[in-house]
This record gives C-alpha cells, structure tokens and sequence, in this order.
C-alpha cells in the first residue's frame, strides 16, 4: 500500500517539483490549502497521462470551466491502468487518493472514461462517497450505476465508428474488410471487447480481423500483407503482448510505414503521422462540452444525461500526402472536408493573388497594347505631319522664291549680258586680219566669262536647292556659312531696296545637325519679314543684323531689324497659323518656320528692341562632341 502511495504521489506532482518521500515521511505529505469559500473540481481519468488525447481532454475541461469561473481550483489526477495493472494496484490507488484529499473538499468529480467510473462503482465512491460526479462517455455505459453512485449525471457523445465506416465505403467501395489494431493490457482489450460485433451490425457484410493482443512485430507483419479489400483502423497500442510500452503517436508511424493498406484513426491526436483521417474526434472540444456542464452543475442547475452528436465534436480531416498514396480522388471526400499537408501549389494555395496578378497582367498588357497604338499611331501622325511640313515648306519657299523672281532675274541678267559683251569681243578679235592676235586680252575675256558662268550658276544653283522638295535630311551644318548663302540669295533684292544686310558671325561655331535646305528656309524667312518691317523706314533705318553665337551647347541665329517692332500684345501670336500683317500674306511663313525648327529639337522666339524694331531668333542644339 506505501509503494502504491509513493508512486502515485510521483505521478500526479510535476516533474521534478515533489522529491519522492520516504515511508517515515509519509504522513507528513503537504496537502493543498484550503482558500476560503473557492470550489474544487477533480478531472479523474483512468488512462496514461502521457496520452496525447486525454490530455487535450483535460486542457479543454479546465480551459472551460476556469473561463467561466476563474476562482473554481482543478485538481487532476489519472489511474493509469493500462501500464500499472497488477492485483492490488487499484484499491492502493484507491487508499493513496483517500489520504491525498482527506483535508481538500472537493465539489465535483469529472469523470474521463468508463474505467474511471468502473472504478468509483466497485468502491460505492470512495474515496468520493457523496460527491457529485459527472463522467463523459462515448456512447452507453455498460454498467447499472444506479445504486452504486446515485446522483451522477454524464454526457454520451454519440459513437464515431458508424460514420467512420460509411466514410471508408464512400471513399474506397471496393472495402470489404477491417483490420482492428490495439493493444493487449486488460484495459485496451475490455474497450475493444464489442467492436466485431459492432462493426457487423453496422455492416454485416464486413468481414473483421482482430489484430489486438499481438506483439508488435506481428501485428506489422500481419498489415503488410493485408488484401486489396481491407483496410486499417487502428486505436492505437499503448502496452503490446511482450510488455513493450509504446508512446504516442509511435504505433500510427511503425503501421503507416509497413502498411500495404489505407491507414485510418478515430482520434485528431494521430492526425499526420502516417494515417489518411477521417471523422476525427477533437477531444480538446470533447473535453470543452464537459466543462460546460460541469461550472452548470457548479452552480446548481439540473443536469440530466447530455447527448452529443458527432457532428459537435468531430472533424472531417485528411491527410493529402496519403490520399496521393493510395490514389484516393479528393472529389469523393464529404462536403466540409479539410485536407491538409498538400504539396505547394501556386494555384490552389494563391488562387486570389495568382488572379489578382493574371488580372493586372492582363491590365498591363492592354496597356502596352494599347500604347503601342497610340505610339504607332502617333508616328504616323508625325510621319503625315512631316510630309505636310514638308509640302508647305516646299510652297513657301516657292512663294519666297516669287518674291525674290525680280532681284534673282536682275542678278542672273548681269553675268548673262557680261558674258555676251564678252564673247561678242572675242569673236570680233578672233575674225580680225591681223596676224598677230592679243592673246594676254583673249585671256583675260575668258577668264571674265568663266567667273561671269560661276556667278549665274552660282545664283541658279541656290534657286534650285531653295526649290526642290524633299524629307528632312540630318546632316552637320556650319550656320554662319548658311547665314552667307542665304543673306546672298535676297542681297540683290536688299539692294534694289535700299536695305542693308549685316552679318555678324561668331568665330569657332560648333556644327549642328539638321537639313539644310528647310534651316536655310527660316533664315530666308526670317530675312524677308525684316525686309518687309524696314522698308518703309527712313533711309537710315533701312538695315538688317544677322548674328550667330553659341551656348550651353546650342547655336544661336537671330535676325535684327530697326522697324516699328511688334505690338506687345501680339509677341507669341506671330508664330501661329495665318497671322499676318501683309495685306497679301497668308500668315503661313512663321508657323512653318517654327515647325521647321522644332522638328530640329529646337525652340523660336521673338521680341521687340530696346532702339526700335524687332529681334526674331532660334537655336538648334550643337553636334554633341563637335569640333569648332
């Protein structure tokens, strides 16, 4: 009997807290302290406190009543039958808990499995007499406690196994037989005693195989080579027929490894160690619904026999590694199922997101889409713009040649008459009779046609560049050579004008790249619309500046006149569409002019003078990297 007390008293204290007592000892044990009006629960269950089940059990049963009533002290204590099963082991059990809580009253007994209450009944309640008692059970308790413990109410969670086998026929119909695994000590084998007879009447086609009371390595044999009809249910082994002990979880994963069957539990506590699921009891929910009822009968309410259905206390839980295994189709699982352990799959763990970012791709790509063919769009808009630039160039420079027919057929008049002054001299010298011809004044008339030729090729050959139409053409441009060849083609109209045209160039330019004809244009432009502002002046007023100069990279060529200058108001109303000031005008040269220079990444200005007239000017950035 001291043995007995010793090793209890070593079982229900922590690990480590209580040194073990000596028998003289004994007596002496410290009991709990009574605090003053606060009610005592004991949680008493018959199995190994080890047991991962039972003690979700007993977490739920303490987590529930304390969240109720915070003040309400739980006392365990647990009979571990299935590893202490000799002779006299109860009843010293039975002494040792009657001298443990010979001073601690206690309130309510918990009662955890039908061992527990098998217990209590053979001792009329002792070490308990008395006490109110509530037990949880799962299904009918095979005993009359009627007389033995009168006053105890329970809570029946209704049987698992009749679900659990139309589980295993939904899923496998082909399912013909169940091999039964448990243990051997006295306690596994009384729990198991009704199961064949159980599992026919819930399907009297079944066949059972009893692989209980085995030692482990032939119950490993015997599910290695089970047939293909049968399945494995195993509940678990907790002490095999050699004595071995095994510890939770460890019989699931030695069945699981050797198996040539599907592997099924009834508890979630061996959810995924080697089995496929199924109906799962959640013991942690089970022992919460027994709590409840418990603080209910704390407080002196009425608590009749509590029926709970499977569906309260279970879960539908599966393990995917194995339903792959056996080639199980996730589609014949019951609604509600949960399956876990899947291999990552971007799809089904990330659906929303992967849509989400599908659905933004696809946003994108009709964007870029969409921006492809505004930008294809727009490149043909400019492509229609250029050449449309390139025709009202073309006509303006027509026009500006027209302008200029007089001047220009006076210009290419005098080398023509000077030629043919010239060449009526050298025929009269060469029909002479004299023997002796001048041969010095001979060349010096062919020297003059020949600079008279170039001079009327020369004025021709800017005429037909102004004149011909063409795309823009980049190339390198010196500017103050083109300001020389432009203020040359309307010098003679200056001239008969009465104009003076003035070219102040800077030394050392950088070149810019652009086509030469189109920037010759606006500079031709820019020099006609002077002519026009001074024409009217006084005689020393009638004078154009032309001037190129350099900065931060970009060349510089404005026109200076010393006219009436621009209205301010109308300053930036010059450069667009058919603003003139010419009573024939169209108002197109400016606009074009700045189109022009624009096209050349380039800006256009104008402003009026502080001595009168106006300044119109634009720059066009330099070669990069140039020489001067």
């Amino acid at each position: 009997m001291v043995l007995a007390a010793l090793m209890l008293m070593a079982l229900s204290a922590p690990v480590g807290s209580v040194p073990r007592p000596s028998v003289a000892t004994l007596p002496q044990v410290p009991q709990p302290a009574v605090e003053g009006e606060q009610q005592a629960v004991l949680i008493l269950a018959g199995d190994d406190p080890t047991q991962l089940w039972l003690q979700d059990i007993v977490r739920g049963i303490q987590e529930s009543i304390q969240a109720e009533n915070p003040a309400v002290v739980v006392f365990q204590e647990f009979l571990d039958t299935p590893r202490f099963e000799r002779g006299s082991y109860i009843e010293d059990v039975r002494s040792w808990l009657r001298l443990k809580y010979r001073d601690q009253e206690i309130e309510l007994l918990v009662l955890v499995g039908q061992d527990v209450v098998d217990f209590l009944a053979r001792g009329r309640g002792e070490p308990w007499a008395g006490v109110p008692m509530l037990y949880g059970e799962m299904g009918t308790l095979t005993i009359d406690i009627s007389q033995t413990l009168p006053g105890i109410s329970g809570v029946a969670f209704e049987d698992t196994l009749p679900s659990t086998v139309n589980l295993l026929k939904t899923i496998l119909p082909g399912t013909n037989r169940v091999a039964l695994v448990y243990g051997a000590s006295p306690l596994e084998r009384a729990r198991i005693s009704d199961w064949t007879e159980r599992l026919r009447k819930i399907d009297p086609r079944l066949e059972v195989q009893d692989l209980g009371g085995l030692k482990m390595a032939d119950i490993l044999h015997q599910v290695a080579h089970l047939p293909e009809d049968a399945v494995i249910l195993n509940l678990p082994v907790q002490v095999d027929a050699a004595g071995e002990r095994f510890g939770p979880r460890r019989t699931c994963e030695l069945i699981a490894e050797v198996a040539s069957r599907p592997l099924f539990q009834l508890g979630m506590q061996e959810f995924g160690c080697g089995s496929i699921g199924g109906v799962l009891r959640n013991w942690e929910q089970f022992g919460r619904v027994l709590g409840q009822q418990a603080i209910k009968r704390l407080s002196g309410q009425s608590t009749p026999l509590l029926t709970v259905p499977v569906a309260q206390y279970t879960s539908l839980l599966f393990d995917a590694r194995q339903l792959e295994r056996w080639g199980i189709d996730e589609r014949l699982l019951p609604p509600g199922s949960e399956v876990r352990f899947r291999s990552p799959s971007l799809w089904r763990d990330y659906r929303p997101q992967v849509i989400g970012a599908l659905a933004v791709a696809a946003l994108q790509a009709l964007l870029i889409g969409g921006l492809l063919f505004e930008r294809r769009r727009r490149r043909r808009a400019e492509l229609e713009s250029r050449q449309h630039l390139v025709t009202m160039s073309h006509l303006d420079r027509r026009a500006a040649m027209g302008q200029l027919a007089t001047s220009l057929a006076h210009e290419l008049n005098q080398p023509l008459n000077a030629i043919l002054q010239n060449a009526g001299v050298l025929q009269m010298l060469l029909t002479t009779k004299s023997s002796a011809l001048p041969l010095g004044e001979i060349r010096d008339i062919v020297s003059d046609i020949r600079k008279d030729d170039m001079r009327a090729s020369e004025v021709i050959r800017r005429m037909r560049g102004l004149l011909q139409k063409r795309e823009l053409q980049a190339q390198p441009i010196d500017v103050n050579e083109l300001s020389e060849d432009t203020i040359a083609l309307v010098r003679p109209d200056a001239m008969s004008r009465d104009i003076r045209i003035e070219l102040e160039s800077t030394e050392g330019l950088l070149p810019i790249r652009g086509d030469r004809v189109h920037l010759q244009q606006v500079l031709l432009n820019l020099l006609l619309n002077g002519m026009e502002a001074v024409a009217s002046m006084p005689s020393d007023r009638r004078s154009l500046v032309v001037r190129t100069s350099q900065n931060n990279g970009t060349v510089t060529l404005a026109v200076k006149d010393a006219g009436v200058g621009i209205s301010a108001d109308r300053v930036t109303e010059i450069f667009e569409p058919f603003y003139t000031t010419k009573g024939e005008g169209m108002g197109m040269g400016l606009t074009i002019a700045l189109s022009i220079v624009e096209a050349h990444d380039g800006r256009m200005s104008a402003e009026n003078n502080a001595d009168g007239g106006a300044t119109v000017w634009f720059s066009v950035p330099a070669v990069p990297g140039a020489q001067s």
